[in-house]
């Protein structure tokens, strides 16, 4: 009897160690940010007519991302994120951009972990200046301004595993440079801070 709770003992170890080599061994992520701005977004460099958005907590510019990750090396992935940001469409200033691209993530730690990347690509931006109160309906008149370029954004993240999913804060730079024209869109470089959750498949 001593033998047989003996081998049970060492096949439930044996088990469980795969278990949590598989666990550890996650080849895919897939996840989702959210994020506040930080700072102000300087789009008065843009035109007069703009004002600069700064941040004002979920009333200010946001910003989310989806993001798809593969594991090519113990602490290395890559794969893709997009990056959208808004603002709040009742204030006097609003804009947003659409961006997307490839992403290089190093990653340390096993249930606790700090990771940095940095997601670069091209995007479309665009801000407009109404005249007067936002309307209850239709169209508004006012200053619009359109450009595109590219975008190099290093981010930092601090968090927690458990089970397949990772949740975590992060802190991510949105450096835009590209057209020139009108003032160009280095203007709308901004910081975020917000959260982050994935999980492995």
């Amino acid at each position: 009897m001593p033998r047989i709770l003996l081998l049970i003992a060492i096949l439930f170890m044996s088990a469980a160690t795969q278990a949590t080599a598989q666990e550890q061994e996650r080849k895919y992520i897939v996840g989702i940010r959210s994020g506040l701005i930080t700072g102000t977004m300087d789009l008065s460099g843009l035109d007069p007519a703009f004002d600069d958005l700064e941040a004002d907590g979920p009333e200010g510019p946001h910003m989310s991302g989806f993001f798809f990750l593969v594991k090519v090396r113990p602490n290395l992935r890559i794969g893709v994120e997009t990056l959208v940001a808004n603002s709040d469409q009742n204030m006097a200033t609003t804009m947003n951009y659409q961006a997307a691209g490839p992403v290089v993530e190093l990653s340390y730690g096993s249930r606790w972990f700090i990771s940095g990347g940095v997601h670069f690509g091209g995007l479309i931006v665009n801000a407009m200046a109404r005249q007067g109160a936002a309307p209850s309906e239709g169209a508004s008149t006012g200053s619009f301004y359109k450009g595109n370029g590219l975008f190099l954004a290093p981010s930092v993240d601090v968090g927690f595993r458990f089970r397949r999913s990772e949740v975590g804060v992060y802190a991510k730079y949105v450096n835009l440079f590209g057209e020139e024209a009108r003032g160009g869109i280095a203007e709308f470089s901004s910081r975020f801070v917000g959260l982050r959750f994935a999980v492995g498949l």
